[in-house]
């Protein structure tokens, strides 16, 4: 990704005396848009802030006066909501307010899998059959034309609360509360479902004379608002950062157990846990079993129910987990098999048993991995085919399924994300179509990049000036975390942490030998930084236990090439392709490296005067080229990093094994060689070197011969491993070990077929 260095605008004098702290958090405010004192001070104090009200929504007056016109007459309600947790959330809220202005209320959530999204007809004509004539559904049915007509006809009323797309015509019904039907702009229009059904409940509450006691379901909204991943701006900020104080005191006890279970302390609640804690699990339930019991857990006041509920989470969650790597793994085989798929605009990828719950997760994954809209699609035995997509900035992938409507079944979306079905035998077709609409309609002015908010060196951070930009808090879409950036670092010391060694615990230097701590989430997935790098990070406030520290995130880095506009001022390297072109190892000159690692590489026609190197041996070159196809990105830039390179020459003629079975056998031997003759200690990045894999798949290969009983790890520190024969037998584990195997070498395996024929621009800083 792009690094992307922030303007020279500066504060003014009148914005930072009105803000008030650091001056930073005012430069911050005006490069994010907020250069005037009143907009600045309502965008950091929800006090200072002026919501819309809610009648403001069209139709929400009307569905809030049917609403407890039906209360009145003690007519029973349905409530039809949505298995995600915006759906979830949406239903619980209203559920759970009808039932205190003294309605009759029941709900009902599809089954994801029986039913998929949507008001279905069929089961629509049950509900009416059992004696319901109210209808009210939550975050869906804005093109629900056929529900519509069916309770027109069978004489019921049906309110549609949504925040989805709008149709080219909306459905007859007396009401319509979508905020996509307001201007662009208007604070209320990036509601998501749980935004909407919570101003409805507003309203029914305001006219029946109680409205402060609408401000109790604000937990419930911050828990939508993340979790739909719904723009932090205007109102939807403003309610965002009630709910999340509403959250720091809960008083429901199914988010007491969901947040005990979680390990969460309520009080130090933050947008960051609702989205990587809370939100995962409750999408689990929606995604792998009956999401009406996440409706249960957030409504109950019985607490043994709560907690089975919230155990029954943390189960799904893992199961969710290994389900997500096995159609991660086997869509990178299918890249792998035939990287002509990555020449399409959009990456379109089919596969039979693929979970449909599961898929999304897994588009957003490789959106993240080939920066370009994913498409997942599975079979089914009738011949349809569901899927879901996921997008970059600049695609509407909403907008890019709907223009191919005439080869679809149905779809769905947002610019975000989108579900579809169609006859499977169409999806040759619709790959080819879609790719074509993207390519039309892709604004490349929508940068996909890190956008840096503030050079600053380490040195200059504390504790102090991070609880100060910690006022632009809650983060999320729209509103990132704060990204700070530092040059000229080196890595003095890193080693793992968490669940088989996930995470990195880092200790890097500035150029006057001071030392700073970092905490690298997952980074055990990727390579360690050049011997001199510029740094991404952000500053986070630890509350731990009540003592508050200061903790700094690692996002990214890259060499360090001089000052920034040395930098963006020109190429880095001397870029050959000679991919497909005759070698002619003279003109390399003297100096000059080869990267060759693995077992199974032919070398032949390498002239011995030419240095060959691997990531365990690399050292400084004025000449690299590159024989052994790269595994991944971050091992590219490790290489260039060390090598610092003028000149690369990409010949790419070895693309290493990457069967599994193949992977496991040799590092057996290498581990079997290592407990002969060097009593057991083997180095992660040697053994990476030796199987040309990445060394997060050393990692898991080692985990899995002790899984399977051949040896025990003591791990010396990240790099460095003690092993001993005889480790302990782990079946469920080396079963989900073997999963994550498959996954890393599959994704390796990709990566090297598209490093192959792809134009070289994508993986070279020129």
């Amino acid at each position: 990704m792009k690094w992307l260095f922030p303007s020279n605008i500066t504060a003014s004098a009148a914005l930072r005396e009105a803000v008030g702290g650091h001056p930073l958090v005012a430069d911050i405010l005006t490069r994010r848009g907020f250069s005037e004192a009143e907009a600045a001070l309502a965008f950091l104090d929800p006090a200072r802030y002026s919501p819309s009200p809610p009648t403001e929504l069209p139709d929400l007056v009307t569905a809030a006066e049917h609403l407890l016109d039906a209360i009145q007459r003690g007519e029973p309600i349905l409530v039809w909501g949505d298995f995600d947790v915006d759906g979830q959330t949406s239903t619980a809220l209203l559920t759970d307010a009808l039932s205190r202005l003294g309605g009759r209320v029941s709900y009902h959530i599809p089954h994801r899998l029986k039913h998929g999204h949507g008001v279905q007809p069929d089961v629509l004509k049950d509900y009416l059959g059992q004696g319901f004539r109210v209808i009210l559904t939550c975050d869906t049915g804005v093109a629900a034309h056929e529900a519509a007509d069916i309770a027109r006809t069978a004489d019921a009323v049906l309110l549609i609360t949504d925040h989805h797309a709008l149709p080219e015509r909306l459905p007859e019904a007396p009401a319509v509360v979508n905020p996509q039907r307001l201007p662009a702009g208007h604070s209320l229009r990036d509601l998501p479902g749980v935004g909407v059904a919570f101003m409805l409940a507003r309203q029914m509450y305001t006219l029946a004379g109680r409205s402060d006691e609408a401000l109790q379901f604000l937990d419930l909204v911050a828990l939508g608002i993340v979790a739909d991943v719904a723009p932090l701006r205007h109102d939807t900020r403003y309610l965002l950062q009630l709910g999340i104080e509403a959250l720091r005191f809960p008083r429901r006890v199914g988010l007491l157990a969901l947040m005990r279970s979680a390990g969460i302390d309520p009080l130090n609640m933050s947008a960051d846990m609702i989205g990587y804690q809370l939100g995962p699990r409750l999408n689990a339930l929606g995604r792998l079993d009956e999401a009406r019991l996440a409706v249960e857990l957030l409504t109950t006041d019985n607490e043994v129910m709560a907690q089975q509920i919230a155990a029954q989470l943390e189960v799904l969650n893992d199961r969710r987990k290994q389900i997500e790597d096995q159609i991660y793994g086997a869509a990178q085989e299918q890249i792998a098999r035939d990287p002509s798929l990555l020449s399409f605009e959009a990456l379109v990828l089919e596969g039979p048993n693929w979970h449909p719950g599961v898929i999304g997760i897994v588009a957003s994954r490789l959106v993240e991995q080939y920066h370009k809209p994913v498409v997942l699609l599975t079979p089914a035995e009738d011949g349809i085919a569901r899927g879901s997509a996921r997008s970059v900035p600049g695609v509407d992938i909403g907008a890019a399924i709907a223009a191919n409507a005439d080869l679809l079944l149905g779809y769905g979306g947002h610019p975000g994300a989108a579900g579809l079905r169609l006859d499977a035998d169409l999806i040759p077709q619709f790959r080819r179509r879609l790719s074509n609409t993207v390519q039309k309609i892709w604004d490349h002015s929508a940068v996909d990049g890190y956008a840096i908010d503030a050079i600053l060196p380490l040195a200059d951070l504390s504790l102090e000036l991070a609880d100060e930009l910690n006022r632009l808090a809650p983060f999320g879409a729209a509103n990132p975390p704060v990204l700070l950036m530092d040059s000229g670092l080196r890595l003095a010391a890193h080693t793992a942490f968490g669940a088989n060694g996930k995470h990195r615990r880092l200790i890097v230097e500035d150029g006057e030998g001071r030392s700073y701590p970092l905490i690298w989430w997952e980074g055990s997935e990727c390579s360690l930084p050049p011997p001199v790098f510029d740094l991404l990070y952000i500053p986070r406030i630890n509350d731990y236990r009540g003592r508050r520290s200061l903790q700094l995130e690692w996002v990214a880095s890259r060499p360090t090439a001089g000052a920034v506009v040395e930098v963006e001022a020109g190429p880095r390297y001397r870029l050959v392709d000679w991919r497909t072109q005759r070698v002619a190892w003279e003109e390399l000159g003297t100096g000059a490296g080869v990267w060759v690692e693995g077992a199974d590489a032919s070398t032949g026609g390498i002239p011995a005067s030419i240095r060959r190197l691997d990531r365990a041996t690399a050292c400084p070159c004025p000449v690299l080229a590159i024989w052994t196809v790269p595994p991944g990105p971050q091992e590219l830039e490790q290489m260039l990093g060390v090598t610092q390179p003028h000149t690369v020459y990409v010949i790419a003629r070895h693309k290493p094994e990457g069967h599994p079975r193949a992977f496991l056998q040799r590092l057996g031997g290498l581990v079997k060689y290592a407990l002969n003759n060097y009593a057991g200690e083997v180095s992660i990045l040697k053994l990476a070197s030796a199987t040309a894999q990445r060394e997060i798949a050393v990692r898991r290969g080692l985990e899995w011969l002790a899984a399977k009983g051949h040896i025990s790890i003591e791990w010396l520190d990240a790099d460095r491993a003690h092993l001993i024969t005889n480790g302990n037998t782990a079946e469920a584990e080396r079963e989900a070990l073997q999963d994550a195997i498959r996954a890393l070498l599959a994704e390796a395996a990709a990566y090297r077929a598209y490093f192959c024929q792809a134009d070289l621009g994508m993986f070279f800083q020129l």
